[in-house]
This record gives structure tokens, C-alpha cells and sequence, in this order.
């Protein structure tokens, strides 16, 4: 992840999200650095900004992945076995996996510039919103699992019934995108798989980790 430098709200939510994301405690981050645990602390809530040396030390400590892990994130998605998209946060599609283009009707090429939006059944649609509003794209959660219906790409079929996993991917450039591995289920299987599931979204989030 790359830190911008810049207000204190800039540090103190950077940061915040630099530890939520590698479930680093308060404590151990103050050990790594050698200041004490108040002063992170001061420093997340934005009561205070770190001295330029402190800076330099977080910029290093929070380097995500590099244009070429950036490269190999698509190719594991296109490369999947399973029905799996990639899309970022106004749900532009990014890369899928060849079970995804089959079962949709697309090829690789009408990816581009294409949005998914037309997948999301109403419920689903409803379902997306609750995940960003707690915080998808925030770096607050870790994955949301999702039993609700979707639509073909294609408009060939619509409401089918459907098993998620939705993971946010971070991007160096501090994006976040988001990954989905769905399996279509039987109207026998459906709500069972949702019972399951404690309901059509269950969410866990980074500090449930990190505790």
C-alpha cells in the first residue's frame, strides 16, 4: 500500500488500515518502530502526525504489491479453475476466468470497459452496498460471503441461485479491487447453503483477525 503524505486524517486512516490489513496490534507496530503504544495511538486518531524519520520507516513498512504483483493478480483470476471475476469499485470488470466468459457468453475482449452491475440480481445489488458501507473498499473487512441470486451477463437466464466469496484485493497504488469465486447452486441446495450461512451475507472483518 502506498502512503501519500500529506493531513494528519491522511496518516491516521493509512495507518489504521495498514495494521487492520496485516493484523499487526497496536503494541507490535510501536515495537517495530520503538516508540510506545500511546503514540500509535495518537497517531491513528490523528492527534498527532509522525516525524519525517517515522515516515520514511511507515513508507517502507507499507509497500503492497508492485506492478508486476499487480500483473500476476489478473493472471491468477483469469487463470482460475472456477467462476471468477475481478472488478473494481464502480464494479468495472478488470479480468474473469474462462469458466466465468463461458458461462456468460463473453469473450475475453468484451471485458474491457464493460460493467457487471447487469450480474447483480436486487437482492444482490442490496447486499453489495451493505459490504461497502461497512467497509469493503476501506480496508475493514476480509471477506464477505454472499448466498443470494445473479443474473447471466448474457441475459440468457436470470435469478439463479448462487454461493459467493467475496475478498478485496489491495492494490499498490492503495486501490482496492474486488474478487468474487461463485459457484451456482440447485434450488434444493439454496437454502440450506443460506441457512448456513447465517443469512444471504455473512461478513468478517480485519479487527475479528487481528484479535
Amino acid at each position: 500500500m502506498r502512503i501519500i503524505a500529506g493531513t494528519d486524517t491522511d496518516w491516521a486512516a493509512q495507518l489504521r488500515r495498514f495494521r487492520r490489513l496485516r493484523a499487526i496490534k497496536q503494541a507490535a507496530l510501536a515495537e517495530m518502530l520503538g516508540v510506545d503504544q500511546a503514540t500509535i495511538s495518537r497517531w491513528e486518531s490523528g492527534r498527532q502526525i509522525p516525524d519525517l524519520g517515522i515516515q520514511r520507516r511507515l513508507r517502507a513498512l507499507m509497500q503492497g504489491a508492485g506492478s508486476r504483483d499487480e500483473v500476476l493478480i489478473g493472471h491468477w483470476v483469469s487463470a482460475a479453475v472456477g467462476d471468477t471475476l475481478l472488478l473494481d469499485a464502480t464494479r468495472m470488470m478488470r479480468a474473469a476466468s474462462l469458466e466465468f466468459r463461458r458461462l456468460h457468453g463473453l469473450g475475453g475482449a468484451e471485458l474491457t470497459g464493460r460493467t457487471a452491475a447487469p450480474l447483480f440480481s436486487a437482492e444482490m445489488e442490496g447486499l453489495w452496498w451493505q459490504a461497502v458501507e461497512r467497509g469493503f473498499f476501506e480496508g475493514e473487512l476480509a471477506s464477505v460471503t454472499i448466498v443470494s441470486r445473479y443474473n447471466l451477463l448474457s441475459g440468457a437466464q436470470r435469478d439463479l441461485p448462487s454461493q459467493a466469496l467475496w475478498t478485496p484485493i489491495h492494490l499498490s497504488s492503495g486501490e482496492v479491487l474486488q474478487r468474487i469465486d461463485s459457484r451456482t447452486l440447485s434450488e434444493s441446495e439454496f437454502a440450506p447453503a443460506r441457512e448456513r450461512n447465517g443469512g444471504p451475507l455473512r461478513a468478517v472483518a480485519i479487527d475479528d483477525l487481528a484479535s
